[in-house]
């Protein structure tokens, strides 16, 4: 009801500013339980041009795939992410994040938590940004330790289904603003706001919007705000103007934009006429002008020991900056490529400039839409060392070079706080520092997970420094050579490490790559640690999991002795493949041997023990030999079936189990009625058939109900040892079961009958008397 509610007063929002349409609608995707990266269901989505509001609908259901004890499934906790360009970067698990790894968020991301019980649930975006948006969405994270170990069947068997829109409100009325060009407006008074835009070509070294008004006087009367690519949120206070009779601000564009202004009236001039004149200006790279900066959106840098005037900052800056041309080369996996100056030699896969003092030098780069952003970008800087540089640091200062790693605008880098100015204002993380006071800090790297597509920048400066405090940089320093990396990877640029692999997994029609990780480590790069388990724990596990299996040589040896070879053959095979099955799984390559392949292993283990299952209930069971024969080897062909169909079924073990139990009660009601007395011996029930069954009931339910990841090695262990020690309880004793029948005629074998005395030549009876002598 919220939501309908939502929808029904955003509608009343869209009629005054567009019609609110759905443009996106996504069929039903499957949501799975997250374990790493690679169970996310992508979601994908696209904005149009000119999109003032994006309202994304998201709706998750449980459908019943199938079920034995339950005809419903109940809700579960949805996790979603949603941004703008590339794949969200999160972590639901909590772990940690590589070394300079760069998470920052370059572009908002929003995210909801949810249950799947088919209740809408919106998530509105003002002014976003047109292109490609994508949502990833799974089952909430739960630790996996704590993970009840169900046998396939008793849990019903449920599918999350997520089913997404997309409605988006347009505004079609918008001026296109000319550099240079004076153009006029007027806001009414039912007017909400006008929209204006102009486009930023690459180049451009600054753009200055003037907003002016004769209406104003003195009390500000307008608010103008501006923003790349959409319309700008008038939240965002950095890029808003209250004009009074003359609004100017001064900033570093997102170049090769457009770039979106909204002009509306404050709320004390919302109901008069306000007239007003627009001016855009373009100042172009090393250009002789000068700009007098009135006000920029910048303010300034206060630190204990310097007083940086941003504004002074980029005004200063405006001739000296170096541009460094950049030539990309890819190759044939997927997310991997680099890029190069145009001298460097193609082989190496970095390259070597020049930067001294006097100068910004700077590179731009071009992420792709879709096919470049699965992978990690990563940039690395290395502070070659040369006599120069060494004289000067062992006599004069140190030398720090900062290199800002930008998006969508240029950086302008800052010492001493190591940090980078972006357009926007703000201190940007993307950066890297490294200086000659050691050989290990004159290496930084940087590393951006699903980097955002469009134009990135690279911006680099010296500064020198004694004792941390900036220093003034002499003649004597000259040049610095640095060499850089610029390449994008799958994964990470280690390749996920020592304890992790990396695949390329699709999803919604999309390709990312992720690492896999092994020997319970977790993280992006498979680097964090915590929930690693001990060497103490895996040995403990490996030793529980295979030492348990020799408890089935009591067995063994008492199934010799009473001759029955086919289940002490049976048994044997049980103990050998259980025991190396789980000394192949359970040490995770640390503690662990595999004869075969672990898969072969596996059926082997799950088709030896339910055959053990089978042949002890035929043992228990009167049946005679030549019947016998038969039997064991029909349920030794159907447990083959149906343990390559699916051995983790509860069907596997239980249609075993019931024809089992049923041949062996028909034999003993039959033996029973025979002998006119009781089938076993009074000794075999009280002594040795309670407390087989008591064994086998408290296996059955360590097995089916009390196995979690955590408890596994114990419980396990346990269930090994108890239906071992059934064995030996349960099978019954040669001697009672081929008693000798004095009587051997057909009538002994059957109830007394009143019937015609044609009876005894009935071939089925006849049947039933010879299979129980």
């Amino acid at each position: 009801m919220a939501a309908k509610l939502l929808l029904l007063c955003l509608g009343v929002i869209a009629v005054s500013r567009g019609q609110l349409a759905k443009v996106w609608k996504l069929s039903a995707r499957e949501l799975i339980d997250y374990r790493a990266y690679r169970d996310v269901t992508v979601l994908h989505f696209r904005v149009p041009e000119q999109t003032l509001t994006a309202s994304f609908n998201f709706t998750v259901s449980e459908k019943l795939i199938s079920s034995h004890f339950s005809s419903e499934c109940d809700p579960r906790r949805v996790s979603l992410f949603l941004k703008y360009g590339s794949l969200p970067v999160i972590n639901p698990d909590g772990a940690k994040f590589p070394d300079n790894f760069s998470i920052s968020n370059r572009v908002p991301v929003y995210n909801a938590e949810f249950q799947s019980n088919e209740v809408p649930v919106i998530i509105n975006v003002t002014s976003p940004v047109p292109g490609d948006w994508f949502a990833v969405a799974f089952i909430s994270y739960t630790d996996p330790n704590d993970d009840q170990i169900l046998q396939q069947g008793l849990a019903p068997n449920c599918a999350a289904l997520a089913e997404c829109s997309m409605s988006v409100v347009i505004v079609d009325d918008v001026t296109v603003v000319v550099p240079g060009e004076e153009i006029s407006g007027q806001l009414d008074g039912d007017a909400d706001s006008k929209y204006f835009k102009f486009y930023v070509p690459s180049g451009t070294w600054m753009v200055r919007v003037n907003l002016s008004s004769d209406q104003c006087d003195s009390s500000p009367c307008l608010l103008m705000s501006y923003a790349p690519r959409t319309f700008p949120d008038p939240k965002v206070s950095n890029e808003n103007c209250e004009s009074g009779v003359s609004c100017e601000n001064d900033f570093i564009p997102a170049v090769d934009n457009w770039y979106f202004i909204t002009i509306s009236a404050t709320h004390n001039m919302s109901a008069s006429s306000i007239r007003f004149t627009l001016i855009v200006s373009f100042l172009a790279h090393n250009s002789s002008e000068k700009w007098k900066l009135v006000k920029t959106t910048l303010p300034h840098v206060m630190t204990e020991d310097q007083n940086y005037d941003r504004t002074l900052l980029i005004q200063d800056f405006q001739n000296f900056w170096r541009l460094v041309p950049l030539t990309r080369q890819s190759f044939s996996s997927f997310f991997t490529f680099n890029f190069l100056s145009e001298l460097a030699d193609e082989n190496k896969g970095f390259f070597s400039i020049n930067v001294s003092v006097d100068e910004l030098a700077m590179m731009q780069f071009e992420v792709n839409h879709v096919s470049d952003i699965g992978g990690t970008l990563t940039f690395q800087m290395k502070l070659e060392e040369d006599s120069n540089l060494k004289n000067v640091t062992q006599s004069l200062y140190n030398v720090s070079v900062v290199a800002c790693l930008s998006y969508q605008a240029r950086a302008i880098p800052l010492y001493p706080q190591d940090m980078c100015l972006d357009y926007t204002g703000d201190f940007s993380k993307s950066k890297i520092q490294v200086n000659s006071s050691s050989e290990r800090n004159r290496i930084g790297s940087i590393h951006v997970p699903f980097p955002e597509p469009g134009l990135w920048f690279i911006t680099l400066k010296p500064f020198c420094f004694n004792d941390s405090l900036p220093a003034d940089c002499t003649s004597d320093l000259g040049s610095l050579n640095v060499s850089l990396i610029i390449e994008s990877n799958m994964c990470t640029a280690d390749n996920c490490g020592r304890f992790g692999d990396c695949y390329n997994y699709m999803s919604g029609g999309f390709i990312f790559s992720t690492c896999v990780c092994r020997h319970g480590y977790i993280g992006w790069g498979c680097t964090d640690d915590s929930k690693v388990t001990s060497l103490m724990e895996l040995l403990i596990a490996a030793l529980l999991l295979t030492i348990s299996n020799l408890f089935f040589i009591p067995a063994i040896v008492m199934a010799i002795r009473q001759k029955y070879y086919t289940e002490a053959f049976v048994y044997v095979c049980t103990m050998f493949f259980s025991t190396f099955y789980h000394a192949c799984d359970a040490g995770e390559d640390i503690y662990s041997y595999c004869l075969m392949r672990l898969n072969v292993l596996q059926f082997c283990d799950f088709y030896s023990a339910i055959l053990s299952l089978w042949v002890t209930l035929i043992a228990m069971s009167d049946i005679r030999n030549a019947l016998k024969s038969i039997v064991h080897m029909a349920g030794a062909i159907g447990i083959a079936l149906g343990t390559e169909y699916n051995r983790t079924s509860l069907w596997v073990l239980v249609v075993p189990a019931l024809i089992g139990l049923a041949l062996m009660i028909q034999s003993w009601m039959w033996r029973c009625k025979a002998q006119r007395s009781c089938y076993p011996s009074k000794k075999y029930w009280k002594f040795y058939f309670p407390p087989g069954v008591l064994l086998v009931i408290v296996g059955l339910v360590c097995y089916s109900f009390l196995e979690t990841r955590q408890n596994y090695k114990y419980v396990h262990s346990a269930w090994h040892i108890i239906m071992a020690l059934a064995i030996i309880f349960l099978l019954p004793s040669k001697k009672q079961q081929r008693a000798v029948v004095v009587n051997t005629d057909e009538s002994a074998c059957l109830p007394p009958l009143t019937c015609k005395p044609s009876w005894k030549d009935n071939k089925i009876f006849k049947f039933l008397c010879w299979c129980e002598r």
